[in-house]
């Protein structure tokens, strides 16, 4: 186990494939966000939709983004990235999970929960059958690609993402249906009746059963808030032109909102 300096939630990336319906704007951040992760030993932990799934292939995404994607395979392999799959990158990383890939539903360590937070929200929530199969098929894979990088090849995680490109189409139909829902970041989502207090809520309840940093991404708004008994935390967006990258960084019980494009502090509070 790495001992990280910090660590970093980031999410709704939303990486596209580079049309005019592609919402990421913000690669040279990026990039820079990434090299930060890599030289100062930081867990960089994706709070979902790292993809833009619902509009684009994966294929194209990462024709468009190699650069970027080759950092975050750079980051797998020496153990400081985990991906938490959102609504909008699901199918087909849910087969996944479990797996020892970094593809995890949510992340929970030293009194900090963390995941996407679609579920918190009324036109987003939805189950995935292949979730109750996950943990058996998880482990037994798990093993495979372990073996196969240790005793074949160390590059093994770009085989399994040509994996992912090549099954892609089987949820072509599934993925259609979700296009439908409604997201907090539109306008219609107050209109049509969501509502945003859902995920402080959600936060409460996981800081009442002992947890001291919760962290969810999906809304696109950054928040930090102090809750009694710890800390609701929300890690905004890097997609949108007029949109301000935002992450959370936590630190020795310090949580931090940060500004994705100069890395200067927004807000921050302590335990």
């Amino acid at each position: 186990m790495l001992d990280y300096k910090a660590k970093i939630f980031i999410s709704d990336l939303h990486l596209g494939d580079g049309s005019r319906a592609d919402d990421f704007h913000r690669k040279d951040e990026l990039l820079k966000l990434l090299e930060i992760a890599a030289k100062e030993n930081f867990l960089l932990i994706v709070v979902g939709d790292l993809f833009e799934l619902w509009q684009s292939d994966l294929k194209n995404i990462i024709l468009e983004h190699r650069e970027i994607i080759d950092k975050l395979l750079y980051l797998r392999r020496n153990g400081k990235l985990l991906h938490l799959i959102g609504n909008h990158d699901h199918i087909p990383f849910v087969k996944y999970i479990g797996t020892g890939l970094g593809v995890e539903l949510e992340y929970n360590d030293a009194g900090i929960w963390a995941e996407h937070g679609n579920q918190y929200d009324i036109f987003n929530r939805y189950q995935d059958p292949r979730l109750e199969k996950r943990n058996k098929w998880g482990r037994a894979c798990a093993f495979v690609v372990g073996w196969m990088e240790r005793l074949l090849h160390p590059d093994i995680d770009e085989w399994v993402l040509d994996s992912l490109i090549r099954e892609e189409g089987v949820f072509t139909k599934h993925v259609g249906k979700l296009k439908k829902m409604i997201t907090p970041s539109s306008s219609e989502y107050i209109k049509k009746g969501g509502d945003l207090s859902e995920y402080e809520e959600a936060a409460k309840k996981r800081i009442e059963t002992g947890e001291k940093i919760v962290v969810f991404g999906h809304t696109h708004r950054p928040k930090l808030k102090k809750i009694t008994g710890g800390i609701y935390a929300n890690c905004g967006c890097w997609c949108g032109k007029e949109q301000i990258p935002t992450y959370i960084k936590v630190d020795s019980g310090k949580v931090t909102l940060v500004n994705g494009i100069d890395h200067t502090t927004i807000n921050s509070l302590e335990l």
